[in-house]
């Protein structure tokens, strides 16, 4: 019996509400439970949490580096672009004659403080532009210095000069003739004159560029004096006198004789070198 008693005292007291202390106390272990199952779910994010901070701080400081490169970059460009420097300035041409200067500086079309980056594009076309416009000039050479053009122009070697009306223009061992009259000129080269056919011109140039350097300070005019049986035929006037008639085409291969030719005639005659190899005196008719 009293046992009983005892059970049911307790049940009563089980129901009774709980006192200010005992609830903080169910609190605390609520509080402790969920804690404990929280670090039994997330033990390996919690262990690895510093680790991932780490990358994201890396991953931030690379798209910063990044960016600030990319900034910098378009700044450098800008200023690039704002500066005299892509700008051109002047262009400077070297070549053989003066007289070119002005005709190369022409072809390249090339405008004051336009922008190099249109210019660097087409290098290759104002070398060929240059060739063209100005037959004298076998090759070519661009360089750029900065905001300066550098132009290096070789041009064909000079074979005389043409005379037209009271003016002389220059020409090249290709044949050309510069565009610009000559202010004046020297006695180093022949005079040609009558030279009404392009084809004989550019072939007595190329011609005359093969005679040894004896020979060719020894001619002073080239005349051409075609005929209804020859349109290639030309006349040498020489320094000692001599006339010689020979043919635009061949009259390299014909002028390795003139020497012995010349040295056994007993005084200035003609020489020609048109079909054969012979000589005679003015005063013989032929």
């Amino acid at each position: 019996m009293s046992f009983k008693r005892r059970k049911k005292n307790k049940a009563k007291r089980s129901s009774a509400p709980l006192t200010p202390w005992e609830q903080e106390q169910q609190r605390r272990q609520e509080r402790l439970r969920a804690e404990k199952k929280k670090t039994e779910i997330r033990p390996e994010y919690d262990k690895n949490l510093p680790k991932m901070k780490k990358k994201r701080t890396q991953r931030l400081k690379k798209h910063e580096k990044v960016l600030l490169t990319f900034f910098l970059v378009i700044a450098l460009v800008t200023l690039y672009f704002i500066l005299p420097i892509s700008r051109v300035t002047s262009v400077k041409i070297d070549t053989s004659y003066n007289e070119s200067k002005n005709e190369i500086l022409h072809a390249t079309d090339l405008k004051y403080y336009e922008s190099l980056f249109s210019v660097w594009p087409q290098t290759e076309q104002i070398k060929k532009n240059i060739k063209k416009e100005v037959p004298s000039v076998k090759s070519v050479d661009i360089s750029y210095q900065g905001s300066k053009i550098a132009i290096k122009a070789h041009e064909y070697p000079m074979v005389g000069y043409l005379k037209k009306g009271k003016d002389q223009y220059r020409i090249t061992a290709s044949g050309s003739v510069s565009v610009q009259k000559l202010p004046k000129v020297t006695g180093r080269y022949p005079v040609y004159y009558s030279f009404g056919s392009k084809k004989v011109l550019t072939q007595t140039a190329q011609q005359f560029s093969k005679f040894s350097p004896e020979i060719k300070q020894s001619i002073s005019e080239i005349h051409a004096a075609p005929t209804k049986v020859d349109p290639e035929r030309i006349k040498l006037y020489m320094n000692d006198g001599n006339q010689i008639i020979a043919k635009s085409s061949t009259v390299a291969k014909k002028m390795k004789y003139y020497p012995n030719i010349s040295a056994n005639m007993d005084k200035p005659g003609i020489v020609d070198l048109e079909v054969g190899a012979y000589s005679y005196s003015y005063d013989e008719k032929k």
